[in-house]
């Protein structure tokens, strides 16, 4: 098969995130494993070459984030014979060629909450428009990642959709690596506001108060770092470690006891089955998303505060046997996410609709 992906970012854009991981990972998988031919079209960024072939995946890039989606839909449009699929992925807006019978829809998350958390009073608009603009593809196949997504979908009335999980590519041992001496928890992911970074602090300096020597590391960049560094000055104990790479990110991941992820909501969460796969338990809002890949009580905990959180950390950490079971219980679960597995789904869907 030919198949043109559209997303706004792509795997080697330093803003990308858990879609591009995911776009890559399924892509590079058809290329490999079934010999498609994928073209993925997204955004320049800065030093970003106009064409490049990154695992077998040939990566076009045009105009910047406000332009992609117009050019992205002329492309589509030109070219749209050439493709047996032209997958359109939505991130808060599509590029609207819901019209052309070889298109599907694919999608993490809706925005939702995450306009009004950005723009305040005024994310009413997009609020709304995201809806409005969703309906116009609700006649056709839809991929997701996650139960709450496929009901976000089922509300707007869409029929078709498929769920094709994420997955990781650091596979778990058998026994949970050995943990920081002191006590220690994680966040890892961008610094933005729809991640509620400030809430792991908030949540560290709570525990602080029933264990003093915990510790509190953060993994990531993003726009709220300035902000959040100033909030931290003079506090001990806690790290700001910026972007790190693969490596380094499993390496403090298995040394960490717990992750924390205080998100508005999330696709589906991809870093907290990175962090099972080191057996690292994590502590989550109870939001869409989240409820998808903590599986409360035996992996983590779905929480609706930063106290709350804060009293089920303590209570693992005081509790050997308890927290013993859940990192093996982390290990067994994070074994579920295959990209193999993920993109023998991915083509399964794809054949049945050719």
């Amino acid at each position: 098969m030919n198949i043109l992906i559209l997303n706004r970012r792509d795997i080697a854009n330093p803003a990308g995130g858990g879609a591009e991981l995911y776009t890559h990972e399924i892509a590079r998988g058809l290329v490999g494993k079934y010999g498609c031919e994928v073209i993925v079209l997204s955004c320049r960024f800065p030093n970003s070459a106009a064409e490049e072939v990154i695992d077998g995946v040939k990566y076009l890039r045009k105009g910047n984030e406000a332009t992609v989606h117009l050019l992205g839909f002329v492309y589509a449009i030109k070219n749209r014979k050439e493709f047996d699929y032209i997958i359109d992925e939505f991130n808060g807006i599509g590029f609207f060629i819901f019209f052309l019978p070889n298109s599907i829809l694919l999608i993490h998350q809706l925005y939702k909450e995450f306009w009004f958390r950005e723009l305040g009073v005024a994310g009413a608009f997009p609020y709304i428009i995201e809806s409005l603009l969703l309906k116009l593809y609700r006649r056709k196949l839809a991929i997701t990642v996650s139960d709450s997504t496929k009901e976000d979908l089922k509300l707007l009335g869409f029929e078709d959709i498929s769920i094709v999980m994420n997955a990781i590519k650091h596979m778990p041992s058998d026994t949970p690596p050995k943990k920081n001496d002191n006590p220690l928890l994680a966040y890892l992911g961008r610094l933005k506001s729809t991640k509620r970074p400030e809430d792991a602090i908030m949540i560290w300096q709570e525990v602080k108060k029933k264990i003093p020597d915990v510790k509190l590391i953060l993994l990531g960049r993003g726009p709220e770092e300035e902000r959040l560094k100033r909030t931290a000055k003079g506090l001990e104990g806690i790290t700001f470690y910026g972007w790190v790479d693969e490596e380094e990110k499993f390496s403090l991941l298995s040394r960490a006891h717990l992750l924390l992820v205080p998100s508005v909501r999330e696709g589906f969460g991809i870093n907290i089955i990175e962090a099972a796969a080191v057996g690292t338990p994590a502590i989550g809002y109870d939001v869409p998303g989240l409820r998808d890949s903590i599986r409360s009580g035996e992996t983590g905990y779905l929480v609706h505060s930063a106290e709350e959180g804060a009293l089920r950390i303590v209570e693992l950490l005081n509790d050997r046997n308890l927290y013993g079971g859940m990192t093996l219980a982390c290990l067994r679960y994070a074994k579920e996410f295959d990209w193999n597995k993920r993109v023998e789904e991915f083509w399964r869907i794809l054949s049945r609709n050719k």
